[in-house]
């Protein structure tokens, strides 16, 4: 069954309600997105608009009623030649001023009808492709919010870094312009030091770009701006998906998917409505009862006067009951032209479910294999920055003695650096990965942003390198 909007926010606004109206958190967007993300505002006003196809198909099995009803007054002027009753033929002129009356009413029911009933089921079948639909752009708009609110939080933090390793290379360049001014080094370490500060400058310029596009993005979404969301605590939990055996991920994408769900429905009533242009063989049957009344009153003068003048008055009730057969014998060809056209579109919407069902299977597998690489990478990124720091250590202490130049020491600076960078994104990329995972599996609900919501906390002022 769908998840309805206005349950989801009231669920939504209750769980939002222990936190402050002012924090940027992921479930604070979400809400937004939800109200305001015209995308799936469409997918909405489509959703409302297909599901109506099953009515429509309804309708032409139920019974038709209508009514009519009209008021008429005439006025004529007539001339003939009319004998008299001694044999004389005169000019007869004859005025006509009535008005009449007439009501009915009429019920018309389909009998026998395949062709009808078929198209029925077809259009069950594309509300069901809607509902599907549906709930396949909620779950899309999870994991665009997710996306856009971490790449505002990637984006901070890589620049966070960057600017550390700016500051850092910075200090390096002038403690070695201090040694080549006392003449301890030669002026090729300080040109060696000047291009790694002026690359860190780059480097910083190119990720301040890379947030205010993270934050424009995350913005086109709520259609408001988002300078204060809070972060992703550093003890967040990098585990594996449970369960841990692949194929039953594969079981649940196969039986909860939503995009192959809007596949099969859509495969659905493709072959319904086969059916129903193949029905357009077969005769139908209709029953129909009409009621009437129609009254009519009036006068007629003649001149001359005639003894044989009757007035129109007349009153008259007809109740008509019908059973109607109709059979198509030949249509130029065009109902075998529409079963045919009609299966073979069945055929491509099956094809295109069994490719659907595969891509599913595939994406649902690699998606599993992704979050299992995360966590190991994680793991990996965390060890990477111990080692790089060890190593700066060592290296800066060899420098200081003279057995290393400053070119270790600024490569070893860019390593560590790099590490935590690295680190940030693999930690951002595992989020995003489970995530589509639950999107591949169907089990992708809001209940994933309000748990996930529990792991963030309000920015601190302090870097990502004084963090680390």
């Amino acid at each position: 069954m769908i998840a309805k909007r206005h349950l989801l926010s009231v669920s939504l606004a209750a769980l939002l309600g222990s936190h402050s109206v002012y924090a940027d958190t992921l479930l604070d967007v979400y809400e937004l997105a939800v109200k305001n993300d015209p995308q799936l505002k469409a997918a909405e006003a489509s959703y409302r608009a297909n599901i109506e196809t099953k009515n429509l198909g309804r309708a032409a099995l139920l019974p038709q009623i209508s009514a009519q009803a009209y008021y008429q007054d005439v006025e004529s002027d007539s001339e003939r030649k009319s004998p008299t009753n001694t044999g004389a033929i005169i000019d007869q002129k004859a005025s006509t001023d009535s008005e009449s009356e007439y009501y009915a009413v009429s019920l018309n029911q389909a009998l026998f009808d395949l062709p009808a009933w078929f198209t029925f089921q077809a259009g069950k079948k594309v509300s069901e492709q809607a509902q599907a639909q549906l709930a396949y752009e909620q779950q899309q708009l999870i994991i665009r919010t997710a996306e856009a609110y971490f790449n505002v939080l990637r984006g901070r933090e890589n620049l966070d870094a960057s600017k550390a390793e700016e500051r850092a290379a910075k200090r390096q360049l002038e403690q070695t312009q201090q040694r080549f001014d006392v003449g301890l080094i030669a002026i090729t370490d300080v040109h060696e030091a000047r291009a790694v500060f002026d690359s860190t400058v780059a480097q910083r310029l190119g990720f301040e770009g890379n947030l205010a596009i993270a934050r424009e993005n995350l913005s086109s979404l709520t259609g408001q701006e988002h300078n204060n969301l809070w972060s992703l605590k550093a003890d967040f939990p990098i585990s594996m998906p449970e369960p841990a055996d692949r194929a039953e991920w594969v079981n649940f994408a196969l039986a909860n998917n939503k995009l192959l769900q809007v596949s099969n429905a859509g495969a659905g009533s493709a072959y319904q409505t086969a059916k129903a242009k193949k029905m357009e063989h077969l005769p139908k049957i209709t029953g129909s009862f009409t009621t009437s009344k129609d009254d009519l009153d009036g006068t007629t003068r003649y001149n001359p006067t005639s003894t044989f003048a009757t007035p129109p008055d007349s009153h008259t009730e007809t109740d008509a009951l019908r059973i109607t057969l109709t059979m198509p014998l030949f249509s130029g060809g065009g109902v075998s032209a529409g079963r045919r056209q009609a299966y073979e579109q069945y055929n491509a919407a099956n094809y295109n479910a069994q490719a659907t069902q595969r891509q599913v299977i595939t994406a649902t597998r690699a998606q599993h294999i992704a979050v299992y690489t995360d966590v190991k990478t994680v793991d990996a990124r965390h060890q990477n920055i111990i080692s790089t720091r060890s190593a700066l250590d060592a290296t800066e202490a060899g420098y200081e003695v003279g057995t290393r130049n400053i070119v270790d020491v600024l490569d070893a600076q860019r390593r560590l650096y790099g590490a935590m960078r690295d680190y940030t994104n693999a930690r951002y990329d595992y989020v995003i990965d489970v995530l589509k995972l639950k999107l591949n599996a169907g089990t992708l609900s809001p209940a994933d942003i309000i748990q996930l919501n529990k792991w963030l906390q309000a920015s601190e002022s302090v870097s990502l390198s004084e963090r680390s």
